[in-house]
């Protein structure tokens, strides 16, 4: 009899394979919650770099700041201005009227008192030869009167003539005199006006423009015509000497004495300098622009005949070297409310301002004399994250 096991049947495929999608299904999951995770962390990252402290930081500052230093600053004070005369005037006539001769052109030396122009005489020669008339007549009278008061003295003394007779004679013969006085004067009058049309050079000098010509109508100069450009009322203009005129800045003035050298340059010829010496100081100050300044006036040693008046210059200045002082660039000096100061590196690389004492400058360098110590870094441009501009 033959006998049939049955075997247990073997567990179906499927359980296995499911059990791995599942496996599967939770690793992915896994990785994306990973990856956000450190997304998450790069963009956290990402905002406190650019927003957190880390990120002011790592702000550089060396394009925008520098250090204060100690040093002396250069013994050159550098200054800008122009040539000018040493005398200069508008010669005018003394009485209005036409211009009949002009005797000078531009570039002529001049003696003093020299004849540069002729006015109109209009009438007056014949005014002269008028007077003159009067005058002879007046002392022809006068000459009368004497005579008769000559022969009328002696019969006073005789007694033949009265007292009163006497003095009548004595009084025509004074009034004649008077009259011949007067005709002298009015001579001399018109003589002076004769040579009034004569216009002369007040001191020898260089003719150094000509504003009229023979026929244009002249007035006196005045007060406001002194300058070049007021020629309506001035015939020639006459200059003498050059000199350097130069506007020093106010912190810079208390380097500048009577009597110190200094070298001018100008443009016209680059490569040259010139010998100087400093003449006058202006008492006042002169403020254009904001900007205050002295004029300083220089008389040239030598100077060739090439260099003319308004030519532009630039004045050296040697002073010799200033005391050991703090010293920053001069583009670091700022104003808040008109007191001036300096830009420190505040709370969150902020520009802060520090009032300070200004001293003497040359060049890009200013001193110091209070407020600020060497090693101290300030502004010299502001930053893009700066909150607020200054002056």
């Amino acid at each position: 009899m033959v006998r049939i096991e049955q075997r247990p049947t073997s567990p179906p495929m499927e359980e296995p394979l499911l059990g791995l999608q599942q496996t599967n299904a939770k690793r992915s999951q896994r990785r994306t919650g990973l990856i956000v995770l450190v997304v998450a962390v790069l963009a956290g990252g990402g905002l406190f770099w650019r927003f957190g402290p880390a990120r002011n930081s790592s702000r550089d500052l060396s394009p925008f700041t520098v250090e204060a230093t100690r040093g002396s600053l250069s013994g050159v004070v550098t200054a800008s201005g122009e040539l000018k005369a040493i005398r200069r005037v508008n010669v005018s006539p003394r009485n209005r009227g036409l211009l009949d001769q002009l005797l000078v052109n531009e570039g002529d030396e001049v003696a003093a008192n020299q004849v540069l122009a002729v006015m109109d005489r209009g009438d007056i020669l014949d005014r002269l030869d008028e007077r003159r008339a009067l005058l002879r007549q007046a002392q022809a009278n006068f000459r009368a009167k004497q005579d008769d008061f000559k022969r009328r003295e002696s019969l006073f003394r005789d007694g033949v003539l009265s007292a009163d007779d006497f003095n009548t004679v004595r009084s025509d013969m004074i009034a004649a005199e008077a009259q011949v006085i007067a005709a002298r004067e009015r001579i001399e009058q018109l003589e002076e006006e004769n040579r009034q049309l004569l216009i002369r050079a007040p001191f020898p000098g260089t003719i150094t423009a000509r504003y009229a010509d023979p026929g244009a109508f002249v007035t006196p100069t005045t007060t406001a015509s002194t300058n070049a450009g007021a020629t309506s009322s001035s015939v020639v203009e006459l200059s003498q000497g050059l000199e350097a005129v130069a506007r020093v800045p106010e912190s810079d003035i208390g380097r500048i004495v009577i009597g110190q050298d200094a070298d001018v340059r100008v443009d016209a010829f680059p490569d040259e300098r010139f010998k100087a010496r400093v003449s006058e100081i202006a008492p006042r100050a002169q403020k254009q622009d904001n900007v205050t300044s002295f004029e300083v006036d220089l008389e040239l040693i030598d100077p060739p005949a090439k260099l003319l008046i308004g030519m532009t210059a630039d004045v050296d200045f040697k002073t010799g070297r200033s005391p050991a002082r703090t010293l920053v660039p001069t583009v670091a000096i700022v104003t808040e409310n008109g007191t001036p100061g300096v830009l420190l590196v505040g709370d969150d690389q902020q520009p802060r301002f520090r009032n300070v004492d200004l001293g003497s400058s040359s060049g890009d360098q200013t001193a110091i004399l209070k407020g600020l110590q060497p090693g101290t870094r300030v502004f010299i441009d502001l930053p893009p994250w700066a909150k607020q501009k200054r002056d």
